[in-house]
Protein backbone atom coordinates (compact mmCIF):
# COMPACT_ATOMS: atom_id res chain seq x y z
CA UNK A 1 0.00 0.00 0.00
CA UNK A 2 1.42 3.68 -0.53
CA UNK A 3 2.06 5.70 1.77
CA UNK A 4 0.55 8.41 2.86
CA UNK A 5 2.11 11.31 1.38
CA UNK A 6 3.14 9.44 -1.90
CA UNK A 7 2.05 11.83 -4.61
CA UNK A 8 -0.94 9.92 -6.22
CA UNK A 9 -2.33 9.39 -2.78
CA UNK A 10 -1.79 13.37 -2.17
CA UNK A 11 -4.02 13.60 -5.63
CA UNK A 12 -6.06 10.98 -4.95
CA UNK A 13 -7.46 12.71 -1.60
CA UNK A 14 -7.24 15.75 -3.53
CA UNK A 15 -10.20 14.84 -5.85
CA UNK A 16 -12.32 13.15 -3.37
CA UNK A 17 -12.51 15.66 -1.41
CA UNK A 18 -13.60 18.44 -4.09
CA UNK A 19 -15.92 15.70 -5.37
CA UNK A 20 -14.05 15.31 -8.56
CA UNK A 21 -15.92 12.11 -8.74
CA UNK A 22 -15.16 11.18 -11.99
CA UNK A 23 -12.34 12.21 -12.18
CA UNK A 24 -11.13 10.32 -9.43
CA UNK A 25 -12.92 7.06 -11.03
CA UNK A 26 -10.03 7.96 -14.05
CA UNK A 27 -7.66 8.26 -12.04
CA UNK A 28 -7.97 5.58 -9.68
CA UNK A 29 -8.47 3.25 -12.62
CA UNK A 30 -5.42 4.39 -14.36
CA UNK A 31 -3.06 3.67 -11.53
CA UNK A 32 -4.66 0.98 -10.21
CA UNK A 33 -6.00 2.35 -6.67
CA UNK A 34 -8.22 1.33 -4.34
CA UNK A 35 -10.52 3.01 -1.82
CA UNK A 36 -8.24 1.59 0.68
CA UNK A 37 -5.33 3.04 -0.14
CA UNK A 38 -6.86 6.41 -0.23
CA UNK A 39 -7.16 6.74 3.76
CA UNK A 40 -8.36 10.04 5.81
CA UNK A 41 -5.73 12.43 6.03
CA UNK A 42 -4.31 12.92 9.39
CA UNK A 43 -3.41 16.56 11.25
CA UNK A 44 0.19 15.92 9.78
CA UNK A 45 -0.38 14.39 6.33
CA UNK A 46 0.67 16.79 3.07
CA UNK A 47 -1.82 17.83 1.04
CA UNK A 48 -1.60 19.27 -2.48
CA UNK A 49 -2.47 23.08 -0.37
CA UNK A 50 0.14 22.21 2.27
CA UNK A 51 2.55 22.02 -0.30
CA UNK A 52 1.58 25.27 -1.97
CA UNK A 53 1.31 27.03 0.93
CA UNK A 54 5.38 25.30 1.98
CA UNK A 55 6.33 26.69 -1.48
CA UNK A 56 5.01 30.23 -0.99
CA UNK A 57 6.84 30.62 2.02
CA UNK A 58 10.12 28.92 0.93
CA UNK A 59 9.27 31.61 -1.77
CA UNK A 60 8.74 34.39 0.94
CA UNK A 61 11.75 33.43 3.02
CA UNK A 62 14.23 33.56 0.12
CA UNK A 63 13.26 36.94 -1.13
CA UNK A 64 13.78 38.06 3.07
CA UNK A 65 16.77 36.26 3.49
CA UNK A 66 18.47 38.19 0.49
CA UNK A 67 17.39 41.28 1.64
CA UNK A 68 18.48 40.15 5.19
CA UNK A 69 22.23 39.70 3.87
CA UNK A 70 22.28 43.13 2.01
CA UNK A 71 21.30 44.73 5.00
CA UNK A 72 22.94 43.23 7.88
CA UNK A 73 26.62 43.43 8.05
CA UNK A 74 26.50 42.44 11.95
CA UNK A 75 26.66 39.37 13.73
CA UNK A 76 27.43 37.09 10.85
CA UNK A 77 28.44 33.55 11.25
CA UNK A 78 31.66 33.51 12.80
CA UNK A 79 35.04 32.25 10.78
CA UNK A 80 36.62 30.21 10.79
CA UNK A 81 33.77 27.43 11.80
CA UNK A 82 34.75 23.63 12.03
CA UNK A 83 35.54 21.82 8.54
CA UNK A 84 38.34 19.49 9.11
CA UNK A 85 36.73 16.23 9.21
CA UNK A 86 38.06 12.80 11.21
CA UNK A 87 35.80 9.40 11.57
CA UNK A 88 35.88 7.56 14.15
CA UNK A 89 37.73 3.93 13.10
CA UNK A 90 35.29 1.62 15.37
CA UNK A 91 32.81 -0.53 13.79
CA UNK A 92 29.68 0.98 15.18
CA UNK A 93 25.46 0.35 14.79
CA UNK A 94 23.24 2.81 13.42
CA UNK A 95 24.02 6.21 16.07
CA UNK A 96 21.37 7.65 18.18
CA UNK A 97 23.02 9.87 19.99
CA UNK A 98 26.80 12.09 20.67
CA UNK A 99 27.86 14.54 22.98
CA UNK A 100 31.40 15.41 23.94
CA UNK A 101 32.19 16.12 27.86
CA UNK A 102 35.20 15.88 30.35
CA UNK A 103 35.17 12.98 31.89
CA UNK A 104 37.16 11.37 34.83
CA UNK A 105 38.01 7.74 33.33
CA UNK A 106 41.01 5.53 33.92
CA UNK A 107 44.15 5.99 32.83
CA UNK A 108 45.17 2.82 31.20
CA UNK A 109 42.46 0.67 29.55
CA UNK A 110 44.43 -2.56 29.69
CA UNK A 111 44.56 -2.18 34.04
CA UNK A 112 41.59 -2.10 36.38
CA UNK A 113 43.52 -0.60 38.88
CA UNK A 114 44.95 2.24 37.73
CA UNK A 115 43.75 5.79 38.49
CA UNK A 116 41.87 7.96 36.77
CA UNK A 117 42.14 11.49 34.87
CA UNK A 118 39.90 14.22 33.45
CA UNK A 119 40.01 14.82 29.72
CA UNK A 120 37.82 15.36 27.01
CA UNK A 121 35.81 12.15 25.52
CA UNK A 122 33.43 11.59 22.84
CA UNK A 123 30.02 9.71 24.20
CA UNK A 124 27.78 7.91 21.57
CA UNK A 125 24.69 5.61 21.87
CA UNK A 126 23.71 2.96 19.75
CA UNK A 127 21.16 1.20 18.30
CA UNK A 128 22.94 -1.89 19.63
CA UNK A 129 21.94 -0.35 23.07
CA UNK A 130 25.50 0.69 24.04
CA UNK A 131 26.76 3.62 25.11
CA UNK A 132 30.41 3.82 23.76
CA UNK A 133 33.39 6.62 25.25
CA UNK A 134 36.17 7.47 23.15
CA UNK A 135 39.17 9.30 23.85
CA UNK A 136 38.80 12.63 21.94
CA UNK A 137 41.88 12.85 20.72
CA UNK A 138 43.24 9.78 20.07
CA UNK A 139 39.69 8.25 19.44
CA UNK A 140 40.75 4.98 21.49
CA UNK A 141 37.74 3.15 22.98
CA UNK A 142 37.85 3.64 26.92
CA UNK A 143 34.37 2.43 27.91
CA UNK A 144 31.36 0.18 26.26
CA UNK A 145 28.11 -0.28 28.30
CA UNK A 146 25.73 -2.41 27.17
CA UNK A 147 23.97 -2.70 30.91
CA UNK A 148 22.42 0.60 31.53
CA UNK A 149 19.13 0.19 29.60
CA UNK A 150 17.45 -2.88 28.28
CA UNK A 151 16.89 -1.29 25.07
CA UNK A 152 18.36 1.71 22.97
CA UNK A 153 19.69 4.81 24.48
CA UNK A 154 18.03 7.92 22.76
CA UNK A 155 19.10 10.57 24.70
CA UNK A 156 22.53 11.51 27.13
CA UNK A 157 23.28 15.11 29.75
CA UNK A 158 26.42 14.98 31.26
CA UNK A 159 26.09 16.40 34.90
CA UNK A 160 29.92 16.35 36.18
CA UNK A 161 32.80 14.42 35.12
CA UNK A 162 31.49 11.37 36.91
CA UNK A 163 28.28 11.34 36.72
CA UNK A 164 26.11 10.84 33.16
CA UNK A 165 22.15 10.52 33.03
CA UNK A 166 20.78 8.77 30.15
CA UNK A 167 17.15 7.66 28.90
CA UNK A 168 15.83 4.67 26.79
CA UNK A 169 13.62 3.29 24.77
CA UNK A 170 12.61 1.61 28.10
CA UNK A 171 11.11 4.55 29.90
CA UNK A 172 14.20 4.89 32.61
CA UNK A 173 15.98 7.58 33.42
CA UNK A 174 19.40 6.30 34.85
CA UNK A 175 22.39 7.91 36.53
CA UNK A 176 25.64 6.40 35.76
CA UNK A 177 29.42 6.54 36.75
CA UNK A 178 31.62 7.19 32.98
CA UNK A 179 34.62 5.37 34.72
CA UNK A 180 33.04 2.49 35.89
CA UNK A 181 29.60 2.00 34.56
CA UNK A 182 28.19 1.91 38.02
CA UNK A 183 24.59 2.97 38.43
CA UNK A 184 23.80 5.29 41.31
CA UNK A 185 19.99 6.17 40.73
CA UNK A 186 17.23 5.68 37.89
CA UNK A 187 13.97 6.82 37.76
CA UNK A 188 11.08 4.57 36.15
CA UNK A 189 8.07 7.05 35.61
CA UNK A 190 7.89 6.27 31.85
CA UNK A 191 6.33 3.75 30.44
CA UNK A 192 7.02 3.94 26.83
CA UNK A 193 9.96 5.59 25.01
CA UNK A 194 12.08 8.35 27.21
CA UNK A 195 13.36 10.98 24.24
CA UNK A 196 14.46 13.91 25.99
CA UNK A 197 16.34 15.20 28.83
CA UNK A 198 16.30 18.95 29.86
CA UNK A 199 18.38 19.96 32.33
CA UNK A 200 18.58 23.66 34.37
CA UNK A 201 21.64 25.37 33.82
CA UNK A 202 22.35 25.48 38.00
CA UNK A 203 21.39 22.06 37.21
CA UNK A 204 18.88 21.91 40.21
CA UNK A 205 15.99 20.47 37.70
CA UNK A 206 15.47 18.15 35.24
CA UNK A 207 12.60 17.60 33.15
CA UNK A 208 11.89 13.95 31.07
CA UNK A 209 9.54 13.82 27.67
CA UNK A 210 8.38 10.57 26.93
CA UNK A 211 6.27 8.86 24.18
CA UNK A 212 4.25 8.09 26.95
CA UNK A 213 2.51 11.77 26.62
CA UNK A 214 4.11 12.48 29.36
CA UNK A 215 6.42 15.08 31.12
CA UNK A 216 8.18 14.96 34.36
CA UNK A 217 10.08 17.47 36.25
CA UNK A 218 12.02 16.87 39.08
CA UNK A 219 14.68 18.39 41.67
CA UNK A 220 17.81 16.79 42.15
CA UNK A 221 19.46 16.68 45.44
CA UNK A 222 23.54 15.90 45.13
CA UNK A 223 26.75 15.72 47.80
CA UNK A 224 29.94 14.41 47.53
CA UNK A 225 29.04 11.08 49.67
CA UNK A 226 25.60 10.18 48.39
CA UNK A 227 24.05 9.60 44.86
CA UNK A 228 21.75 11.45 43.28
CA UNK A 229 18.00 11.51 44.72
CA UNK A 230 15.17 12.80 42.08
CA UNK A 231 12.32 14.83 43.78
CA UNK A 232 9.27 14.72 41.95
CA UNK A 233 7.79 18.45 41.47
CA UNK A 234 4.75 16.77 39.21
CA UNK A 235 4.07 15.52 35.99
CA UNK A 236 2.19 17.26 32.99
CA UNK A 237 -0.42 14.76 30.23
CA UNK A 238 -0.99 15.69 27.13
CA UNK A 239 -2.99 14.92 23.99
CA UNK A 240 -0.50 14.41 21.92
CA UNK A 241 3.62 13.18 22.33
CA UNK A 242 6.02 15.60 23.88
CA UNK A 243 8.65 16.47 21.49
CA UNK A 244 11.28 18.96 22.92
CA UNK A 245 11.76 20.10 26.46
CA UNK A 246 13.94 23.65 27.75
CA UNK A 247 14.46 25.22 30.84
CA UNK A 248 14.55 29.10 30.14
CA UNK A 249 14.71 32.33 32.83
CA UNK A 250 12.30 35.49 32.00
CA UNK A 251 11.76 38.59 33.53
CA UNK A 252 14.91 38.96 35.68
CA UNK A 253 14.33 35.71 37.65
CA UNK A 254 17.47 34.16 37.93
CA UNK A 255 16.27 31.48 40.81
CA UNK A 256 13.84 29.74 39.12
CA UNK A 257 13.34 28.61 35.72
CA UNK A 258 10.47 28.28 33.39
CA UNK A 259 10.01 24.79 31.45
CA UNK A 260 8.73 25.34 27.49
CA UNK A 261 7.56 21.97 25.83
CA UNK A 262 6.24 21.26 22.68
CA UNK A 263 4.15 18.42 21.22
CA UNK A 264 3.44 16.97 18.46
CA UNK A 265 0.71 18.46 16.06
CA UNK A 266 0.71 21.85 17.54
CA UNK A 267 2.29 24.75 16.55
CA UNK A 268 2.13 26.29 20.01
CA UNK A 269 5.25 26.73 22.60
CA UNK A 270 4.08 25.90 26.23
CA UNK A 271 5.38 27.37 29.44
CA UNK A 272 5.21 26.00 32.85
CA UNK A 273 6.08 27.68 36.00
CA UNK A 274 8.20 24.93 38.18
CA UNK A 275 6.95 26.15 41.79
CA UNK A 276 5.08 25.49 43.96
CA UNK A 277 3.39 23.24 41.44
CA UNK A 278 3.74 23.28 37.51
CA UNK A 279 1.28 25.32 36.08
CA UNK A 280 0.88 26.73 32.62
CA UNK A 281 1.42 30.65 32.58
CA UNK A 282 1.83 31.21 28.43
CA UNK A 283 1.24 29.64 25.40
CA UNK A 284 2.93 31.16 21.88
CA UNK A 285 2.03 30.08 18.45
CA UNK A 286 4.49 29.61 15.80
CA UNK A 287 2.61 30.17 12.92
CA UNK A 288 0.57 32.89 14.06
CA UNK A 289 -1.10 33.20 10.77
CA UNK A 290 -3.15 30.32 11.61
CA UNK A 291 -3.42 29.30 8.10
CA UNK A 292 -5.14 25.63 8.32
CA UNK A 293 -2.97 24.14 5.57
CA UNK A 294 0.48 24.41 7.40
CA UNK A 295 0.83 21.74 10.23
CA UNK A 296 4.13 21.09 12.06
CA UNK A 297 5.45 21.16 15.15
CA UNK A 298 8.76 22.37 17.39
CA UNK A 299 10.91 19.09 17.37
CA UNK A 300 13.58 20.18 18.95
CA UNK A 301 13.94 23.55 21.17
CA UNK A 302 17.79 25.32 22.14
CA UNK A 303 18.45 27.93 24.26
CA UNK A 304 21.11 30.67 23.10
CA UNK A 305 24.72 29.63 24.89
CA UNK A 306 25.47 33.45 25.42
CA UNK A 307 22.76 35.18 26.14
CA UNK A 308 20.04 32.78 27.38
CA UNK A 309 17.40 34.57 26.32
CA UNK A 310 16.40 33.05 22.64
CA UNK A 311 15.28 29.80 21.48
CA UNK A 312 16.46 28.03 18.75
CA UNK A 313 13.09 25.89 17.31
CA UNK A 314 13.82 23.17 14.32
CA UNK A 315 10.42 22.29 13.17
CA UNK A 316 8.74 19.52 11.53
CA UNK A 317 8.00 20.54 8.55
CA UNK A 318 7.86 18.57 5.37
CA UNK A 319 9.54 18.43 2.71
CA UNK A 320 11.89 20.98 4.28
CA UNK A 321 12.87 21.78 7.96
CA UNK A 322 12.46 25.12 9.28
CA UNK A 323 14.36 27.51 11.67
CA UNK A 324 13.09 29.94 14.13
CA UNK A 325 14.57 32.27 16.68
CA UNK A 326 12.02 34.05 19.12
CA UNK A 327 12.71 35.41 22.68
CA UNK A 328 11.83 33.46 24.85
CA UNK A 329 8.32 34.58 26.88
CA UNK A 330 7.49 36.63 23.74
CA UNK A 331 5.27 35.83 21.16
CA UNK A 332 7.08 37.73 18.33
CA UNK A 333 9.39 35.30 16.08
CA UNK A 334 12.65 36.91 15.19
CA UNK A 335 13.37 34.57 12.42
CA UNK A 336 11.99 31.95 10.37
CA UNK A 337 13.84 30.50 7.62
CA UNK A 338 14.45 27.08 5.62
CA UNK A 339 17.35 25.63 5.70
CA UNK A 340 16.41 23.43 3.17
CA UNK A 341 17.06 20.07 4.96
CA UNK A 342 15.26 17.04 3.52
CA UNK A 343 12.39 15.41 6.01
CA UNK A 344 9.24 13.49 6.41
CA UNK A 345 7.02 12.59 9.56
CA UNK A 346 9.15 10.07 10.64
CA UNK A 347 12.58 12.65 11.02
CA UNK A 348 13.98 13.52 14.10
CA UNK A 349 14.94 16.98 13.61
CA UNK A 350 17.61 18.64 15.60
CA UNK A 351 19.77 21.85 15.89
CA UNK A 352 22.57 22.88 18.17
CA UNK A 353 23.72 26.37 18.78
CA UNK A 354 27.55 27.32 17.98
CA UNK A 355 29.43 28.38 20.84
CA UNK A 356 29.35 31.85 20.04
CA UNK A 357 25.62 32.20 19.36
CA UNK A 358 26.62 32.96 15.58
CA UNK A 359 24.81 30.74 14.17
CA UNK A 360 23.09 26.78 14.49
CA UNK A 361 24.06 23.38 13.15
CA UNK A 362 20.90 21.13 11.93
CA UNK A 363 20.75 17.70 10.86
CA UNK A 364 18.82 16.46 7.39
CA UNK A 365 17.57 12.91 5.88
CA UNK A 366 20.34 13.70 2.91
CA UNK A 367 23.79 13.27 5.10
CA UNK A 368 24.30 17.32 5.22
CA UNK A 369 24.85 19.18 8.30
CA UNK A 370 23.87 22.74 7.57
CA UNK A 371 25.18 25.51 9.37
CA UNK A 372 22.75 28.76 9.96
CA UNK A 373 23.46 32.39 10.19
CA UNK A 374 21.41 33.60 12.77
CA UNK A 375 21.48 36.89 12.08
CA UNK A 376 20.20 36.45 8.20
CA UNK A 377 18.56 32.88 8.59
CA UNK A 378 20.72 31.99 5.25
CA UNK A 379 22.33 28.72 5.21
CA UNK A 380 26.48 29.41 4.87
CA UNK A 381 27.88 26.27 5.93
CA UNK A 382 27.98 22.86 4.94
CA UNK A 383 29.62 19.46 6.34
CA UNK A 384 29.23 16.85 3.87
CA UNK A 385 30.34 12.92 5.30
CA UNK A 386 27.28 10.91 6.09
CA UNK A 387 25.39 8.64 3.81
CA UNK A 388 21.22 8.87 4.47
CA UNK A 389 19.83 10.10 7.41
CA UNK A 390 22.20 11.95 10.33
CA UNK A 391 20.21 11.27 13.80
CA UNK A 392 22.55 12.57 16.41
CA UNK A 393 24.43 15.99 16.20
CA UNK A 394 26.72 17.69 18.53
CA UNK A 395 28.35 21.38 18.99
CA UNK A 396 30.51 22.90 21.83
CA UNK A 397 34.44 23.47 22.58
CA UNK A 398 37.26 21.67 23.68
CA UNK A 399 39.89 23.07 24.84
CA UNK A 400 38.97 26.69 23.67
CA UNK A 401 37.99 25.34 20.40
CA UNK A 402 35.32 24.76 18.43
CA UNK A 403 34.10 21.53 17.63
CA UNK A 404 30.96 19.46 15.65
CA UNK A 405 30.49 15.94 16.26
CA UNK A 406 27.73 13.97 14.12
CA UNK A 407 26.25 10.56 14.07
CA UNK A 408 23.91 8.69 11.33
CA UNK A 409 22.66 5.83 10.24
CA UNK A 410 25.56 5.20 8.40
CA UNK A 411 26.85 3.83 11.02
CA UNK A 412 29.90 6.29 11.35
CA UNK A 413 30.83 9.22 13.73
CA UNK A 414 32.38 12.35 12.53
CA UNK A 415 34.19 14.69 13.92
CA UNK A 416 34.28 17.96 12.81
CA UNK A 417 37.29 20.92 13.70
CA UNK A 418 38.37 24.75 12.90
CA UNK A 419 42.04 22.67 12.16
CA UNK A 420 43.11 19.60 10.38
CA UNK A 421 44.84 16.90 12.91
Amino acid sequence: MPSRDNIHVIVARYLRDNAYNSTLEAFKEELGLEDDMIPIPSDHSMTLESIIEQKRLYDLAMGIQELDIKADTQNQWVVPSPTFKSVLPDQLSNILFVSVANLSMPTSIDDPSAGTSVRPCILVTEADRSLRIFDFYTFDPLKVYTHLHSSPILTLEVLDENTIMTGGMDGRLVVSKPATGEITAEQKDHFKYLVKIAISKDQKYVATVGYDKKVHVYTIERSETEPPKFNKIGSLSFPTNPEAAAFTYQDGDDEIPKLVISRRDSTFLYYYKLQPNLIEFARHNLNPESNSWVSFCAMDIALDPTEQKYLGVATSSIPHMRFMMLESGNDAILKNSFTRAPQDAYSTSRITWRPEGSGIWCNGDDGLIRGVEVSTGAVVAELKHHQGKVKAIYAGKVDGKEVVVTGGFDKTVAVWEVEKR
